[in-house]
């Protein structure tokens, strides 16, 4: 007789997001998960960050639509320069949410390492990301997204003008007034320029170990920074089925110190890649099920 026994349920070291903090995501545009990584993680992020901005990589050659502000040190692709990113791009505790948010199909599309110094000017200017074709793509309220980015705090963000993530909830529902090819929103950028900031707009109080969720829609700039170097790691996810944002593929040497799961959210299928694994891609739960960290085989349901 044919074997009709169900194949196993497969185990995931990671959670997903409750309904709750999927709707806080759908209404507001964002969530602030507190004290995501560690204090010990935090450390070796700060190494990481320290390790590729003292390389000066060139990772990307300059573009056009990258915002250039002397006080801000951004290397792009960064996980081609150091292992360090790895276990964030891979921790379960990051990686449940975005599979929540993405519907399990999960494709980082850049890697930066990012540090802020003092500036008595707001250090970058109200804007969507993306690029001006995909600033005019605006979802329903309960669709899933398109992309979203993760910023990662490694250094205390709590005070005023200390580099601020700025925002305005409910902004990724909207499309600015004014549109340009920086997808700068001019209505906020001129009291941005005086120091003033909306009513209606949230200055984001973060801790070293929290992380931002938000989606490519959200309006959003970044305050003045008088206080110390601000150092974030921020990562910009996609789907499967979408290109890269700083880079095309990720060299061999690169992707072979990874895990299975993480190969895959870089968009490694191996050899026998099939076009449409891209857009259905017949493994996927099993790929991400667990990482190759020090949680890999702690499953949790």
């Amino acid at each position: 007789m044919p074997d009709t026994a169900s194949p196993a349920p497969t185990i995931n070291d990671w959670s997903p997001l409750t309904d709750d903090q999927l709707a806080e995501y759908a209404e507001r545009g964002y969530l602030h998960l507190r004290g995501l990584f560690s204090e010990e993680e935090v450390r070796r992020g700060l190494e990481a960050v320290d390790a590729v901005v003292a390389a000066n990589p060139n990772t990307l050659e300059h573009h056009e639509s990258f915002y250039v502000n002397d006080q801000t040190v951004r290397v792009r692709n960064a996980v081609a320069t150091t292992a360090g990113l790895d276990e964030f791009l891979d921790h379960p505790a990051l990686v449940g949410p975005l599979m929540s948010l993405l519907n399990g199909n999960v494709q980082i599309l850049s890697t930066e390492v990012l540090v802020r110094h003092l500036q008595e000017e707001a250090l970058e200017p109200w804007h969507t990301d993306g690029g001006q074709y995909l600033q005019r793509l605006r979802l329903t309220a309960d669709s899933l997204p398109l992309q979203v980015k993760a910023q990662v705090f490694l250094t205390d963000v709590t005070r005023p003008n200390s580099g601020n993530f700025l925002l305005v909830p409910g902004s990724h529902l909207e499309v600015p007034t004014s549109l340009d090819y920086m997808c700068n929103i001019e209505e906020l950028n001129e009291p941005l320029r005086r120091g003033e900031v909306p009513e209606h707009a949230l200055v984001v109080q973060a801790e070293p170990g929290d992380v931002l969720l938000f989606p490519h829609s959200l309006w959003h700039g970044v305050m003045a920074n008088t206080t110390q170097p601000r150092k974030t790691f921020i990562f910009r996810y996609g789907q499967l089925w979408q290109r890269p944002y700083d880079y095309a593929t990720q060299p061999r040497e690169v992707l072979d110190r990874m895990s299975p799961r993480l190969r895959r959210m870089f968009g490694d299928f191996g050899d026998a890649v099939h076009p449409s694994d891209f857009y259905k891609p017949l493994d996927q739960d099993e790929a991400m099920s667990v990482g190759g960290g020090p949680s890999a085989g702690r499953a949790t349901r």
